[in-house]
């Protein structure tokens, strides 16, 4: 069996199983009851109470994405491959014709698929009611809903770590939700603090730099940059230094990257030691 044939049925038969799974699509449709919601009801997750207007909405669906998409990337990935190793079904594989990379990247590929398929079912449909409703642009939702499907493959990826390190799905859970806390509330106001405790001598470059060690950072940079109408309510990104997008677009492949190399090495090195679990 060729590489790209073992890795694209590996792909296909995890991309099966997350279909049909009854919990991502719980989740999916949550994130579409909830879009739809923000598209009729206006802007009280942003805290703009009375607003209207597409770019208050657009701003209230980047931060629905800021919230939910990293939780549900996290908790998808917390039991990848370890729950396998401990039903067997890891070992049947690779002791077919397939390597343990092939196996690795296969599985990624299967959980970044069914992933995009439930973000782009829930986001799309709010997308066209939000353009017939409140004259959203399409072109910039687009961009957003680019931003949303990065947004969940860089979580995806470390949730693949956190499920390595775990070795135990419960375990990889309870990371994966601090993991989320962590990016989502605690860095932010770590930062905050930061600008409070010392006004005026945080210089910029470092200021920009320290949003770049942060995923959903990134992603609210780049959505200040691409997604114009909802720039007024994005945080610290409003007050970040300018930064290309460019170089925003590579920390957030860097991010996926270094999460996909470092857990591939640790699922090869325990499962040749079979210290996997």
């Amino acid at each position: 069996m060729r590489r790209t044939d073992a890795i694209r049925a590996i792909a296909f038969e995890e991309l099966s199983d997350r279909l049909r799974s009854r919990w991502i699509w719980t989740v999916s449709g949550l994130v579409l009851v909830t879009s739809l919601a923000i598209a009729f009801l206006g802007t009280a997750p942003v805290g703009v109470v009375g607003a209207s207007g597409s770019g208050a909405v657009m701003a209230s669906l980047l931060n629905l994405a800021v919230y939910l998409v990293p939780l549900l990337a996290l908790v998808m990935g917390a039991g990848v491959i370890i729950d396998e190793k401990r039903r067997g079904v890891l070992d049947l594989i690779l002791a077919y014709p397939v390597s343990s990379s092939e196996y690795f990247a296969g599985t990624f590929a299967g959980y970044a698929a069914a992933l995009s398929i439930a973000l782009v079912s829930s986001f799309v449909p709010t997308g066209i009611v939000l353009s017939v409703t409140t004259g959203v642009d399409i072109g910039e939702f687009s961009r957003l809903l680019l931003l949303v499907l990065a947004l969940g493959t860089v979580f995806l990826a470390l949730s693949f770590l956190v499920s390595i390190l775990s070795r135990d799905h419960a375990r990889g859970i309870a990371v994966s939700v601090l993991v989320w806390i962590l990016a989502v509330f605690v860095f932010d106001l770590v930062l905050v603090g930061a600008l409070m405790v010392y006004p005026g001598e945080v210089p910029p470059a470092l200021f920009g730099s320290a949003l770049l060690l942060n995923p959903t950072d990134i992603f609210r940079l780049l959505a200040f940059s691409w997604v114009g109408s909802a720039a007024s309510p994005l945080g610290l990104a409003t007050v970040a230094p300018p930064m290309p997008s460019a170089i925003l677009v590579a920390a957030l492949g860097v991010w996926a990257g270094a999460a996909l190399l470092v857990s591939h090495h640790l699922f090869h090195k325990r499962l040749a030691t079979d210290r996997l679990v």
